[in-house]
């Protein structure tokens, strides 16, 4: 099973699966069995929607000739692409070619397209998400490795720690796990600990008598008796108070739990799920979080990847948000909220596409780049000024080295695409690839530089 992913000059990414057109072929003229015709002609297998190429370009074939490489290892497919007379050579990664084997991976750049042969059974499916609850959308691999996890850690019965930036989705996931765990039945309890007054964290938590302190007009169950036979998730476990620590661990240890002025303790039957956005290891080592009690709570560690380390995703989230609002996202402007950051990560996208929504009018339905120019407003770059626009100390020179930089690892190494994100002509960004020295955006160690400063 194979596809190709191919990139138009426009930004939009398209996929064509070659085994449904194999099946095809035996009815269409192709010049072979299992061949698939290239080109900008309707007739094409494979339609290439840049203008600047021929009608018909070349063709890619599973009749390898004698001596091609045909392993069964997916990285060494057994396709070969061969360039028509006449039409202007391709490149593949760095070599020019006309004639030749094409490998799983490798970028095939016709004029400013790029097609990307891949195995498809190597890829990732989803797990499939329960409905009636929320679910944790993603279509990138980093994304679908997570969920998988996620269902896995999911039937043990085991306390989980999820460990992620602020806005990452990590409450959808925990009500996911509850889903998929056999505690489905039961419960599912989210509580706040950073919203907790110190005063009433144990309250809130263990629950109180009659009495047991003014204002304690009647008997409360804490969230532990709540979630009993269930799920209970804690968000920002670490603003827990020390004292409250003890007395979890406590919990953990027998499940035990003693209301505030109760002369008896209960039990209740919990799994733990726990989270923030602070890194709890870093805390433990300052002093700040008990370290006994984050080994039980952290029997299974989920690390869930920043929404700017996951560009597809960027685009499957935009574009749900937008439709939900009656909106579309032009190319460009996807280009543009895919170069973004995201500090706030889903929780900040929503909230841009929102306020594009609101300022472009009733009558407007597409969201050009215009409508996100707030996103280049210091408002919006200064909890990422290392990134975005350079710490203070560096000269325009060396911010425009950077966003460079960003750029063209953005585009995965193309410079067309690398071109579309600055929003600049390829003339242009060939000059500042020549001002800058940068000798080639797809050599290993280009983006070491840039690294630095996320």
């Amino acid at each position: 099973m194979w596809q190709l992913r191919i990139q138009d000059p426009s930004g939009e990414t398209r996929i064509v699966s070659l085994s449904q057109r194999a099946s095809q072929n035996g009815s269409q003229n192709s010049s072979a069995p299992g061949s698939f015709r290239l080109g900008r002609s309707e007739g094409s297998e494979v339609l290439l929607r840049d203008t600047t190429l021929p009608k018909d370009m070349g063709v890619l074939t599973t009749l390898t000739p004698s001596g091609a490489v045909t392993k069964t290892d997916p990285r060494h497919s057994p396709y070969w692409l061969k360039i028509l007379d006449g039409c202007p050579s391709t490149r593949l990664g760095d070599l020019a070619i006309r004639e030749a084997h094409i490998p799983a991976g490798m970028p095939i750049c016709m004029g400013e397209t790029t097609l990307t042969l891949e195995a498809r059974h190597s890829e990732i499916s989803l797990p499939t998400q329960p409905g009636g609850i929320r679910p944790w959308l993603t279509c990138s691999e980093e994304g679908k490795k997570v969920l998988w996890m996620a269902k896995k850690a999911a039937s043990t019965p085991l306390s989980i720690y999820l460990a992620g930036e602020t806005g990452t989705g990590k409450e959808v996931l925990a009500h996911l796990l509850h889903v998929w765990s056999e505690r489905a039945s039961g419960p599912f309890v989210p509580l706040h600990c950073g919203a907790l007054a110190p005063s009433l964290a144990e309250s809130e938590l263990f629950g109180h008598v009659k009495g047991a302190y003014t204002g304690a007009s009647h008997h409360r169950a804490g969230a532990l008796m709540q979630a009993h036979n269930g799920t209970l998730f804690l968000d920002e476990i670490g603003d827990l108070p020390a004292d409250i620590q003890v007395k979890l661990l406590r919990f953990l240890e027998n499940g035990e739990i003693r209301p505030v002025g109760a002369d008896r303790t209960s039990r209740a039957d919990v799994r733990l799920l726990c989270a923030t956005h602070h890194s709890l290891k870093q805390l433990v080592e300052e002093g700040k979080f008990r370290r006994d009690l984050y080994y039980r709570l952290a029997s299974i560690t989920i690390e869930i990847p920043t929404l700017r380390s996951r560009p597809d995703d960027i685009q499957l989230l935009a574009s749900k948000v937008a439709t939900e609002l009656g909106r579309t996202i032009t190319a460009r402007a996807m280009l543009r909220l895919q170069a973004h950051s995201w500090p706030g990560n889903v929780r900040e996208l929503r909230h841009a596409i929102e306020r594009a929504s609101g300022f472009s009018g009733p009558f407007t339905t597409l969201l050009d780049e215009d409508a996100f120019e707030f996103l280049l407003t210091p408002e919006h770059v200064s909890e990422s000024p290392g990134l975005e626009l350079g710490a203070a100390v560096l000269t325009l020179e060396e911010m425009e080295r950077i966003m460079l930089l960003k750029a063209l690892r953005l585009a995965r190494g193309n410079r067309a695409q690398a071109a579309k994100i600055l929003g600049v002509a390829r003339s242009t960004l060939f000059e500042m690839l020549k001002r800058h020295k940068v000798c080639g955006p797809k050599h290993k160690d280009l983006f070491r530089e840039v690294e630095e400063f996320n």
